[in-house]
């Protein structure tokens, strides 16, 4: 049996069983679900009116407070100047969109309110709404008026932070434009009533989507009552929304509404009003009656169209399966042409996207495959020879001859480059039968640098915590009459500063390609805390299937140091030409300067050189310092348009402006090659590489 009939069969069966329940229990739910949805609807719009008035509330006092921050107004109050005030409380009313706005001195006495020129000057302390801002305190409830309910706030005006000198009073009125809100943002045909109690206890409404009804009336009555021994406690917070949910059940003319709701209190804790929420039953349980005449019908048609709708998914679910599968055998037999269907953003097209991006990652390590294999009179290795100023500045037993057996393990065979710290040997470990590089420790690095075997003995034990095939794995660190000596993994291929050196300059397709590369391996090394500090094109292998290689992290070091290291704060450590500007001047670095670094590098495959380039080291740095790069897009006219933008980007003097890790340079890098400017492009190139001797052993620095 096929997946697809697989598939169908248990989803008609899951179906089937899920309907004939449903056809027994529906009839016999429905009154019970009319009430709960009944229900669910009043509490949901309890809620959205308790979050109206809180966004209200909170809208106002943020137009009040950005009002008070004004420093006219802040003159007037503290000079109590009530004739302005007068002018900036009509103002404010404006701005803020209040209904009345009134200000206060630090006294509670009223300066101003707005549209009343000419105001008492009332002491209003006592008010729990002022004398909270008094206190320095955003404070708001509701009040009443004779025109019914509105919102208000106050808030604090402070000459300085900590020092009030008034407060401006804002109010919004609770009106049926505010009913008829609630009411559209319902989910549910819900209609609402807000109503006022007097001081006598009496009940009458200031808002409704309904038209006035004694029914009603009596309602609001009980309603009084009952949000009087539900929220008449005295201290309780302003804010406090809690509901006298009882239902309600009650006709307004042949319309039967169920209806619950809640309080409305001033900041003291007082209950002015109440709000009520109001549901019909016949609208909720018309569609249960419609149901029970149509269930029989509706369900067996139901079943036959979930059955073809079932087969029909089945079919839509194992047809992309199919193509990767198919995909897949053309993979393993080296075609990574085939074409993978969009499948949208489920799981399989999740599936689908990263085949597609590996199918990608394949064809263009293919491509570099390809350029580091092409044939002809390519430039061949010449063997190192230890020369006279080496052996001057070797430590006696650094250098290593071919044919040596060193620490009685490593069968020393060649000398692969000469760097800054050391040299590096290519040796066969003879216990495990494998190649291996050795890197040993310069003589003079010991008398010109006391920090060296510190930074020596930091490579080791900051590169054996990245493992990533993009990162020369490091095995061990020893010493052998004094001399020092890591050794690590054997990588056959070229260094990147020599492939340029031979190509003159990569395709775009290789240099994305190796750039990718570069970042997973210094996406893992990040991850660790640790920053690279010297990537440059010495420093990155290529070895003959197309994986790169990052190598020699021996001046790299933690980005998160918890004991001085063997490079503190103010020492330059690097290669000038990659070196990103922070860490010319000795600042403090991050992972950021790699993405520098990595700029610079991408620029060199793309052009041939590096960007910016002097006779002398002083020089070089000012230029880095001044100097903007120019796009290689500008300078080579088959570069991408984006590429170089990104190149660029990666370049940039201020660290915040690059991208802020490797994974999402990677992620751009990814972008590029498949946007329609630059992967059309990209993909396109495959001009064949200038002559390459197919084995070249890497070297460092």
């Amino acid at each position: 049996m096929t997946l697809t009939w697989k598939m169908f069969l248990g989803t008609a069966a899951v179906v089937t069983v899920v309907l004939l329940t449903t056809l027994a229990l529906t009839d016999r739910s429905a009154g019970k679900a009319a009430d709960q949805a009944i229900d669910k609807s009043l509490a949901s719009t309890r809620e959205q009116v308790s979050a109206v008035l809180r966004s209200r509330d909170s809208a106002l006092a943020r137009s009040a407070e950005v009002f008070t921050r004004n420093a006219f107004v802040r003159a007037i109050v503290q000079k109590k100047d009530r004739a302005s005030a007068g002018d900036q409380a009509n103002e404010a009313q404006d701005l803020i969109g209040a209904s009345m706005v009134q200000m206060t001195d630090n006294e509670g006495v009223l300066l101003a309110r707005s549209g009343e020129p000419g105001v008492r000057a009332d002491t209003l302390a006592g008010s729990a709404l002022i004398g909270g801002a008094l206190e320095g305190s955003r404070t708001s409830g509701v009040g009443q008026s004779p025109k019914g309910l509105f919102q208000a706030v106050a808030v604090p005006i402070e000459s300085n932070p900590g020092t009030v000198i008034g407060v401006l009073m804002a109010t919004r009125d609770i009106d049926a434009a505010l009913a008829q809100e609630i009411k559209r943002g319902a989910q549910n045909d819900v209609e609402m009533v807000f109503f006022a109690i007097d001081t006598q206890g009496s009940t009458h409404v200031v808002a409704s989507t309904l038209p006035q009804d004694a029914a009603i009336d009596s309602v609001l009555a009980r309603r009084s009552e009952q949000l009087k021994m539900a929220t008449g406690m005295a201290g309780q917070a302003a804010s406090d929304t809690t509901h006298a949910t009882n239902r309600e059940e009650f006709a307004v003319g042949t319309v039967t509404y169920v209806g619950s709701g809640g309080a409305l209190k001033s900041a003291g804790g007082t209950t002015l009003g109440g709000y009520l929420a109001l549901r019909s039953r016949a609208v909720e349980l018309a569609a249960f009656s419609a149901l029970r005449k149509t269930i029989l019908v509706g369900g067996v048609a139901g079943l036959l169209l979930a059955m073809l709708m079932s087969f029909l998914i089945a079919k839509q679910t194992t047809k992309p399966i199919g193509a990767l599968v198919t995909a897949t055998k053309a993979a393993s037999d080296g075609d990574y042409n085939a074409a993978i269907p969009q499948s949208g953003k489920d799981e399989i097209g999740i599936l689908a996207g990263a085949f597609r991006g590996l199918l990608a990652d394949l064809r263009s390590k293919q491509e570099l495959v390809d350029l580091l294999q092409a044939g002809g009179s390519g430039e061949v290795t010449q063997p190192i020879k230890v020369t006279p100023t080496m052996a001057m500045s070797a430590q006696p037993g650094a250098i290593l001859e071919p044919g040596q057996l060193f620490v009685k393990r490593y069968l020393v065979k060649e000398i692969l480059g000469v760097g800054g710290m050391g040299m590096v040997f290519k040796a066969m470990d003879q216990e495990l039968n494998e190649p291996v590089a050795i890197k040993t420790l310069k003589g003079d690095m010991l008398s010109k640098d006391p920090s060296a075997l510190e930074r020596f003995r930091s490579e080791i034990k900051l590169a054996r915590k990245i493992s990533h095939r993009n990162v020369v794995r490091t095995h061990d660190i020893g010493e052998s009459n004094g001399v020092y000596f890591i050794t690590m993994e054997y990588v056959e291929g070229k260094s990147l500063k020599d492939l340029i050196r031979i190509r003159g300059r990569l395709p775009a397709a290789a240099t994305i390609t190796i750039a990718k590369q570069i970042c997973r391996g210094l996406e893992v090394a990040h991850e660790q805390g640790i920053i690279h500090r010297d990537i440059k094109p010495q420093n990155i292998a290529v070895d003959p299937s197309g994986v790169v290689k990052i190598m020699d992290f021996g001046i790299a070091r933690l980005a998160q140091r918890t004991e001085p290291g063997a490079t503190q704060a103010g020492m330059v450590v690097g290669t000038p030409e990659y070196m990103a500007p922070e860490q010319l001047m000795g600042d403090e670095v991050d992972g950021r300067a790699d993405i520098y670094a990595v700029g610079v590098v991408l620029w060199e495959c793309l052009v041939g050189q590096p960007p910016i380039q002097a006779d002398n080291v002083m020089t070089l740095i000012t230029r880095k310092l001044e100097m903007i790069p120019e796009n290689p897009a500008t300078v080579v006219g088959d570069v991408p348009s984006a590429l170089g933008a990104l190149v660029l980007r990666a370049m940039a003097r201020d660290a915040a402006e690059r991208p802020q890790t490797a994974a999402e340079l990677a992620e751009l890098l990814t972008a590029v090659a498949e946007d329609g400017e630059g992967g059309g492009r990209i993909a396109g190139q495959r001009a064949a590489a200038e002559a390459l001797t197919p084995k070249f052993s890497a070297t460092v620095k």
